[in-house]
Formats: C-alpha cells, structure tokens, sequence
C-alpha cells in the first residue's frame, strides 16, 4: 500500500520547506577511455536543484519533458527523467492536493505524483499487466499529463468554495535499447572462387551480419571460429583478406567459420552469457598459370645453304605448372622468318618426351638473300587461362657454298685511250662482286680474249687495267677485250663470269700527211685566164679526224702565178701567164698540213709547172703611117720602103701581103721581106698620089694595116741622092723596144740564177729526233699522307727535250712500282694523282719508275726512280682483342679487385698508335687504369641497388688533330652475398591502437620486411618479443608473413599499451636479421553498460537541531547491474540541498549521511 505522504502534496509539516539533499551514486570507474570507434561513456546529467522560487501560477516547470526506459521493463519500472519532472509549490500552495493523470498518448505508461518538500515530483511507470515495450517497434511514446489541484482549505478566500487548477504537460518517453537480439547473417553461407596468385591482403569476400540493436547492442564483431594464419577478417567490415600465398597444388578448398557476436553481449571474463552466430565460408583456390612455358634450344650444326638439310633444332618446352597450365598448346616462330623457310613441327616420335618440336628447313635457303642469317623468335603459348607465352631467340647461321659467280658492276666497259699513252698506264679499274663470303667470294681477274698482241695487262689484285705496249690507233683504233672473274672456291666449284672492255685508241697526230707523188710535172699554156685549173694535189693522211684533215699550201717564197685551194688541192693561176716575157717553167713546192694539236703534220711535193707558148701576139710593124713620094721614074723592080713587122710569139714566120691600094699591081711586096717595090712604069699612073694598105701575118694573126701613102713625083733620083727616088716619112711604134724589153726578161727570167727557187723551210720539227727528254728538278723522294683524297695531285713533273715538234713532245708514265694501282701520271701534263686509296698499313712505301718518252721516230725515252713514302694517318681507331666481355664479382668485392685487363692495338704509328683507356660510362664503382686498361672496382657494390654494369671502355689513341676511339662493352654482373639484412615496411615505433573488446585473431598489424637478398638470403622468418626479450601472449606473428594477431583478450583496465618487438631473420648463411618495434595502444570500451540506482530515488529523513557533528542522520543505498569490478564498485557524494555543506556522506561502502561542517562536500564534488 502506497505512503499517503508520498501520494498527496498538502502532507508536509508547516512552516519553512525543509531542507532536501540530492545525493548520487557515481561508478569508481567512470572515467573511461574512448573505446575503439571513437565512443565516449554518455551519462544522463542528475536533476538540479530547484533553488528558483516557485512559479507564480499553477504550472509545470516545462511544457515538455524526455524520460527514458529499458525495453522489455517490467511492471512499474519508473522511467528516468532528463530534468526533474513537476510542479513547484510555493508556501502559499500547501494546501492545495495535485493529481496527475495521462490524458493522451500511450496506455501503456501510468503516472504518480509525489511530493518532497516544496516540489510535487511526476513520475512516470509502467502499468502492470500492460505491454512489454519493444524499441525495435517503437522508440517513442509521446504522453499528455495534466495535473489537477484542489485547493481543499479556503480560509483566506472564504468567498470561494474548492478552487480546482489545472495545467498540462508533454511528456517524451524514449524506450532505450536492450541487447535482446542476437546478430544474424545475411547469408548463411558463402562460397567464392579464388585465383592462387591472389596478392597478400588483398580482400577476397565479405560477409556481412546485422543486429537490429542499438548503439554497442547492434555492433557486430567478426571472428574466425578455428584460428588461421591463412586468413583474416576485418571484425567490423567483415572482409576476408588473404594473409597467406595460395597454393591449389597444397589446398585446392578451404572452410570457414565465421562468428559473429554484437559488442554488447562480449563478456570481458566468464560472467554473464553472451550468444553467438555463424556462417560457413567455403574458398576455392582456381588455379591460375603462373608459370610461362620455357624454351630449351638444342641448335645443330650450322645450315649450309641449298641443302637438303631437313631438321634444324631440336626444341623442348616445359611449364612448371600442372594440369592443363603445363600443358603446352603451340610452338611457332613469332619472327625473323617472314618468307616461310622454316616450320615448328612437334616430334612424333613415341619415344620422345612431351613437349618436343623439330624446327625444319621447308625451302631452300640462300645466304646471299640473309647474309646475316635468320635471327627468328620461337613463342611458346600454353593452355592455361589465361595462357602465358613465352619467347627464345633462335639464330640461323648459313654457311657459304660457292653458288654465286662473280658479277662485274658493268657487263661492258668502254674507254678511249690514246695512242700515245705510255706503257704500263693505267687505264680502267674494273670492279667485280661476287655475293658469297670467304674464299668463294676471293676473285681473280685475267684477260682471256681480244689481246693476242699483248697490248695490255690487268692486275688481278686491284682490277686496273694497264697498257703494256704502245698503241697504233692506225695499226689497230678498236681493241675488244674479254676479261674473266674466276672465284677461289674448291676446285671443282668455282664459278666463273666475264665482261667486255671496249678500247677506243684515241688517235693523237703521230702520222703526217702522204701526197699520192712526190713530184709532178705539168704542161700550161700561156695566156690561160686567171683562176685556170693547173694539176690538182692530193694528200693522205693515215690519223683520224682533224688529225686527218688536211688543208695544202704553196710553200714558195718567191711570188707565183699559182695557188692551191687549201682544201681541194686544186693548183689554179692567179694570173694570166706569158711565155714571152714570163718563166717558162715554175717550181712549186705544195705543201700538206692537217690539223692535228698541238702540232700540225705538214707535208710537202714539187709541182712543175711548164708554161706551154701559145701564139697569142699578132705582128707589130715598127713604123706606121708612112707617107712620102715616089719617083715616077724609078724603075720596075726599084725598092720603094721596106716594112718590118715584128711578133713577140717566139719562132713564128712573119709574112706580109698587101690589103689594098694596089689593084694595078704597079706595087710589089715581097710575102719575107716586106720590101714594097714598083712593079710598073709609074710614070703610066694617072694618078699623083697612091696609098697602098700593107698588113703581115703570122699566119694566125694579122697586124695592124699599115698605109703607105706615096706622092708620085717626076723628079729623076741622082745617084748621089737616092732619097730623091723615094722618100717617106714614118711614125715609129716602138715594138722593136718593147719587144727588145721583153726579150731581156724573158732572158733574165729564165736565165739559170732564176730557175733556183726559193722555198719556206720545212719547220725543225720534221728533223731528226736528235735529243732525249731530261727530268728537271726531279724529287729525290715524295712523301705522301695515307689520307690524301683519291683524285689529288701529288706533283708535277719537269721536264725538257731540246728538239722541236714531236720530237719534242714529251709523254710522261710509271714503269713499274705501283703494285696496288694508286697512282697516275698524266701524260702530257706530268702531274701525278692517287687514283686509290693510300694505306700505309698495306704499304709503307711505293718505288715507282717515272718514265718520260718524246713523240720522236723512233722516240726517245729518260727514267728515274721516285720513293713514294706513304706516312701515317691517325686514321686506324684502336681494336680491342673482345669487343664484349662478361664478368661475375661479388658484391662484397674490395676496392682494387681487378675484374678484366683491356687489350686493344691500333695499327698506325708513334703516337696515334698511343692508346689511353677511360670508362665512358658514369660510374664511381669501377675505375680503369688508363695505361695498362686493367679494370678494377673502386666503390663499394651493391647488387640490391644494382645487378648488372654494362660499362663502355674507351680505348683511344693519341692522334693530335682528331684522335680515334672505340669502345668495348663490359657487363660485370654482381654476384649476391647474403649482406642485407630484412627492411621493414613499418617504421620503428609504428603505434597502432585496438579496442579492447576486439574478437581473437582480429589482424593488428602486417610488419612486412623485404630483403633484396636473392635465394636463401632473401627469404624472412618472423618472431615478436615482448619488453625486456619477454615472451608475448597477447599477440602472434605468421612466421611467413609477419602478419600480427592479437591471440588472447585484450584488457585495458589491465594493461594499457603492448610494445612488441618484431625480429625479422633470412635464412641466409650467415643469417641477418633486424627488428622494429610496435605499440599497441589498448583502447578503453566502456563496458560500464548499466548506471547504479537508488532504491527510491527520495529518500526522508530527520535529525534533531544541534546534533554534533558526525551524527548519523540516515543511511542510502544504490545498486548497480554491472558485472562485479570496478564498473559495480560505488562512491557516493552530495550534489545538492545541503545549503552551506552542513552534511556528508561516506564515498565508500558504507553509505552514511552525516553532520559536517568541514565542508567535505565540497572536496567530494571537486574530486568526482
């Protein structure tokens, strides 16, 4: 049955308000940590002391409240307040009786009213026999309260009859949770297929559970139920991670057990109960194909081309996998073959071992095609998913056989040569190939056809073609040479080819000018017109072209009525020619001269001209117009005149005739003597006067008529005067002079001394070849750099020969001495080139004999000997003995090992034969002496930082302007030494933390070390210590993986922080091992899950004024549901109501209120 006192408001005592203590019960442990997840312990703050005065009206002192309440309470559980719950009284309300009453929301709840002091408490319960709260379903219940006051004593308002108040409030009760329901799996079982080379801690599957609880209640924990180091998983994600290398060929499946458990039903020791649940995981290991398939090449002996050789190699491929990923599905050849000559078969023979391929020849090979040979790749694939592949370089080398002929760059050579060109000059280098190697590509050169007259030679070593006798271009202008390539392969095999040399002998102007004959005699006759043809000349000359074009020349000094047409030889006059007065015979001397360079051939031949007389003159008389008187009385036969007439034509008859004048025939003219006499008595003549016309003859011509005029007189001559019988009277023509005049020419013209002629002197050239070319200036020794460019002048050679003409023309040539065909003279300018390449390491020095011929019939030659010192040119780089070598060293070599000594030559001389040695490449761990090239180490190796060198060696000599190098390439492939202990990943105080309610096995820490050691050396055992070398418990290493696992409950409240000491050691001889250190950090849960309780939370007590202090006033008592420990130990402390600290209470065990007045209150509410 209820206190009456505690159920109505106005039983209280009159008077002040007593004084109300509010006393806590405080767990010793509330100061937790933070727990794993970052969660703090959360409190409900206790009820304040209401120090306030009392609200002036009827009212609650909030218009809402929050209460809470476990689910699953039982029957009249009070609900926990926020805040203090009620209506204040003032003093003049002590007469007033409060009710308090749900009138809206949930049934479920029941409220009470409770009065203490000055305050009415509400205090909210379940009812009995209601419906058990479920917080899964509902978390709220929202309540409306009213409260009903009934003021029962109305003295002071005697005017009024029961005074009824009234005043409502909300009231928010939240059910709070209770770990009533066990985790559950979302699937009971799982099952995941999982590749063998699946990386460490990789996730692989997660599985996950729920817990419709709240806060810690529905957190779940994940655990494996069987401890393994081969896998783990996350407590709180639920992903199952790999911790260990899968092996299908070890474990083909694993089963798992996975645990779930919600972090509020975990007990910290065997107190309570807790339930769990599990789920089974079942991992199958697909086996992946690790391994790629590996080539082992057994070669056969090289292939000699065009064989029928049939199998090449024999291949094995092996996978060091199993099943189908061993297995190997094809071998074929990837590259270096792309014209099919080769196929992969695989050998079906039943005694062979699986995975054997016969690489075969399927067509004829030819190494000319591949001289180089094939460089094929073999790819190997096997049947694994996905497959692997893998290659291997399979080289081909072919050897020669003698299957090709020599091939000359060109199938005919054409040059011209001239005529005059020297013996032993060099005229066409002919280049030939032939495709094979060795001595089957070795060639050997020799006319074989077109000089049977020995004119030229071929050097079989070089290919130069020579002159070996002096050419005729008249003797023979074409000369068709056939030149055979024999190769130097086994006899019986050799292969022979040939080509055309096509010699064109350039004529030079070695022949003069031939007339048909030496002398001529001609007949012209005189008074032929100018430009008359006399004799035609004709001239032959033997050269060709304007060597062979010939023009013709009077060589005569003296001037002549004749010249020749310079290119007919047509001897024509150039004047009309008379006997009479003119030579009577001409001597000419008609030159012929072609037109050759740089001298011309000239000719000559005597022409006799006769000058034939022709009677071209008529007859002249001396005197004319003759007029006189003649005696009639001269008698008959009496001479009247004498007429002469005279004709310049030698030995002509002149005869005279009268024309006219003398028709009476009284005149006579005698036909000889052209004495005109009377033939009649003139003194019969009538008339006085006779003119008689005479003419005279040479019986071709007729001269001029010549009048005779006659006065016939009648004087009778005397004897003393003559004159008196006829008299005339002439005018004298002067032909008698003139003809006297031509006469003398004609006498001095032919006179002895005038038949001499005088002609042009034949030039000197056409003497005698009297002298013999001399050398002026002529080196005693030329030297020459091996590097000259092909084509350079080398010098010029002087020299002289004191004759003219072609006697004089010298031609210059090398005798003999030019073994290697480097050198030609220029004939005609005498300068010498290289016309191959200098090499004084083939030939330090050439003794050549300079010969120099005239053009003289027969010519005259002079020689000398010429030294051609060839000196050296840096032009040879150094070569070493290997270009590439491989050395092994230690890594733990001392400096001054010496790896490899250099040995390289260099074939020039003095200081470009000086090699220096030098590493090109940049490193400090090896060095090399420059003089003796011995390599050696010089820094401290390190194989984990670097395994292989590949060092360039430079060797290069001591040329001055430009020195030459080559270089070398070492690989020193660092050997491993166990010197490198385990590094871990994690660094040496590496700090984890871990909530202290962590499951068993959870993974803490993955302290993975690597060593770069190979083999042995390389592989890492792990192992913890705790502090002090003590050995852990709390926690394991997978000695595999270093995988850290806590392996037993973890207790904060114990032991706040591990520090464990991981050692990783390799297996190495010796062993190294190194450590780092780890902290745990344990973090704090709070498992104080459940708050302590008073019995009633008021209690009522009384104590008498003036009690001493100490005096026990009353005793409280509160219970706590946590497990026993320091989460159920209890200390007590006043928060409130004692005014200036008149009371205490014991903190401990025995809980009893006390007068104090050593303010302990104080210090207790400091201290809490």
């Amino acid at each position: 049955m209820e206190d009456p006192q505690h159920r109505r408001c106005p039983h209280r005592l009159p008077g002040a308000a007593p004084p109300i203590l509010l006393l806590f019960a405080l767990l010793a442990g509330v100061a937790s940590a933070p727990s794993l997840d970052g969660e703090d312990l959360q409190t409900v703050p206790p009820p304040q002391a209401a120090d306030e005065p009392a609200p002036p009206a009827f009212r609650f002192t909030k218009p809402s409240y929050n209460v809470t309440i476990p689910e699953n309470s039982f029957a009249k559980t009070y609900a926990t307040p926020t805040d203090r719950m009620g209506i204040s009284l003032g003093e003049e309300d002590s007469d007033i009786d409060i009710r308090y009453k749900i009138v809206a929301g949930d049934k479920t709840f029941k409220v009470e009213e409770r009065v203490v002091g000055d305050f009415c408490f509400l205090l909210v319960r379940t009812r009995q026999g209601g419906v058990v709260l479920n917080r899964e379903r509902k978390e709220w219940h929202y309540l409306t309260v009213r409260a009903t006051g009934t003021r029962k004593n109305a003295t002071r308002r005697s005017s009024w009859s029961d005074e009824v108040l009234e005043a409502e409030t909300k009231v928010n009760v939240m059910v709070l949770d209770v770990n009533d329901l066990n985790p559950f799996f979302l699937n009971k079982s799982y099952e995941v297929v999982v590749p063998e080379d699946t990386p460490l801690h990789k996730s692989i599957l997660r599985v996950r559970a729920e817990d419709p609880d709240q806060g810690k209640n529905g957190e779940v924990y994940l655990s494996l139920k069987e401890p393994s180091l081969q896998f783990a998983v996350h407590p709180v994600s639920g992903e199952i991670t790999l911790t260990r290398p899968l092996r299908f060929s070890e474990r083909a499946s694993h089963e798992l057990t996975v645990v779930a458990r919600d972090r509020g039903s975990i007990p910290k020791t065997s107190f309570g109960s807790s339930s769990e649940v599990t789920a089974k995981v079942q991992i199958r290991v697909k086996q992946v194909n690790l391994h790629a398939p590996e080539i082992f090449v057994h070669s056969l002996p090289d292939i000699v081309e065009h064989s029928n050789a049939h199998v090449y190699a024999i291949v094995r491929v092996a996978d060091r996998d199993s099943g189908l990923h061993g297995e190997v599905c094809s071998l074929e050849i990837a590259d270096g073959d792309p014209d099919g000559h080769f196929r992969v078969r695989p050998v079906g023979d039943p005694s062979s071992r699986p995975g054997e391929f016969m690489v075969e020849v399927v067509r004829l090979l030819d190494r000319e095609r591949a001289p180089r040979g094939y460089n094929m790749t073999l790819k190997a694939v096997d049947c694994g998913t996905p497959p692997r592949q893998s290659f291997r370089a399979l080289p081909v080398r072919l050897a020669d056989t003698n299957d090709n002929a020599p091939v000359f760059d060109r199938e005919i050579y054409e040059v011209e040569v001239p005529e005059t060109t020297p013996p032993n000059s060099p005229i066409i280098r002919l280049k030939v190939m032939d495709a094979d190697e060795g001595r089957n590509a070795q060639v050997f050169l020799e006319i074989v056809g077109g000089n049977e007259g020995g004119d030229f030679r071929l050097n079989p070593d070089t290919g130069m073609l020579y002159t070996a006798k002096p050419l005729d271009a008249e003797e023979r202008a074409f000369h068709s040479l056939t030149v055979s390539a024999i190769d130097q392969g086994n006899v019986g095999t050799r292969k022979q080819s040939s080509a055309k040399v096509k010699i064109n002998v350039k004529d030079t102007n070695d022949n003069d000018p031939l007339f048909e004959s030496a002398e001529m005699r001609v007949e012209v006759d005189e008074n032929e017109p100018t430009g008359s043809s006399v004799a035609k000349v004709t001239a032959r000359d033997k050269d060709a072209g304007e060597n062979a074009y010939i023009s013709y020349s009077i060589a005569n000094l003296a001037p002549v009525p004749f010249e020749v047409d310079h290119f007919s030889g047509m001897v024509r006059t150039t004047q009309v020619l008379d006997y009479e007065s003119m030579r009577r015979e001409w001597v000419l001397r008609v030159r012929a001269s072609d037109w050759g360079q740089p001298y011309r051939r000239e000719t000559q031949m005597t022409l006799r001209v006769i000058v034939r007389d022709v009677n071209d003159n008529r007859p002249q008389f001396e005197k004319v117009a003759c007029s006189g008187h003649v005696s009639r009385r001269l008698p008959i036969g009496a001479e009247v005149l004498t007429l002469s007439a005279l004709d310049f034509d030698a030995g002509n008859i002149i005869s005279y005739r009268t024309v006219s004048g003398n028709e009476d025939g009284c005149f006579s003219l005698d036909a000889t003597s052209g004495v005109l006499s009377v033939t009649c008595d003139l003194t019969d003549v009538g008339a006085s006067e006779r003119t008689v016309n005479v003419t005279a003859t040479d019986g071709t011509h007729f001269a001029d008529v010549v009048s005779v005029h006659m006065v016939l007189v009648n004087a009778k001559p005397s004897e003393s005067n003559p004159l008196e019988a006829a008299a005339f009277d002439c005018r004298d023509t002067g032909v008698a002079r003139r003809l006297t005049e031509v006469l003398a020419a004609a006498e001095k013209n032919n006179s002895p001394n005038q038949a001499r002629e005088d002609f042009a002197m034949m030039p000197g050239r056409y003497g005698d070849n009297v002298h013999a070319p001399e050398f002026l200036d002529f080196p005693l020794q030329l030297l020459v750099n091996e590097s000259v460019p092909i084509g350079s002048s080398l010098l010029k050679l002087r020299a002289r020969d004191r004759d003219r003409g072609y006697n004089g023309k010298m031609v210059f040539g090398i005798s003999e001495g030019d073994t290697d065909s480097v050198f030609k003279l220029d004939a005609d300018t005498g300068v010498m080139r290289v016309i191959g390449r200098l090499d004084r390491e083939r030939e330090e020095e050439y003794v050549l004999n300079i010969t120099v011929w005239d053009l003289g019939r027969p010519p005259k030659s002079s020689s000398r000997m010429l030294p051609v010192a060839v000196l050296d040119v840096n032009d040879n780089a150094p070569r070493f003995e290997r270009s590439v070598a491989s050395f092994d060293v230690p890594e733990n070599a001392t400096n001054g090992t010496v790896i490899f000594r250099a040995n390289a030559s260099d074939a020039d001389l003095g200081d470009n034969a000086k090699i220096t040695y030098s590493l090109e490449t940049d490193t400090e761990e090896f060095s090399v002496d420059p003089v003796s090239g011995v390599l050696t180490v010089s820094g401290q190796l390190d194989r984990e930082k670097k395994s292989v060198y590949e060092l360039r060696l430079r060797a290069t000599d001591g040329g001055e302007e430009r020195a030459l190098w080559s270089d070398a390439l070492v690989r020193v492939i660092v050997q491993d030494v166990n010197d490198n202990p385990p590094v871990f990943s994690l660094p040496s105080g590496h700090s984890v933390r871990v909530r202290e309610d962590l499951p068993v096995g959870t993974v803490v820490a993955v302290a993975g070390a690597t060593d770069p050691d190979l083999g042995s050396g390389g592989e890492v055992r792990y192992s913890l210590s705790g502090e002090g070398g003590f050995p852990v418990t709390s926690f394991s290493v997978d000695p595999l993986t270093g995988t850290i696992r806590t392996a037993a409950a973890l207790d904060f409240e114990e032991r706040q922080s591990h520090m464990l000491t991981v050692v990783a050691t390799d297996k190495g001889t010796p062993s190294l091992s190194s450590e780092t250190t780890l902290s745990v950090e344990v973090v704090d849960v709070n498992e104080n899950r459940h708050a302590p309780r008073f019995e009633d939370f008021v209690t009522t007590a009384t104590v008498a004024e003036n009690q001493p202090v100490g005096t026990v006033v009353t005793r409280v008592t509160a219970k706590d549901a946590d497990p026993p420990g320091d989460d159920s130990r209890l200390a007590y402390s006043i928060r409130g109501g004692d005014g200036l600290g008149f009371f205490s209470i014991d903190d401990q065990a025995n809980p009893l209120v006390r007068i104090d007045t050593s303010f302990i209150l104080r210090h207790v509410c400091v201290a809490y």
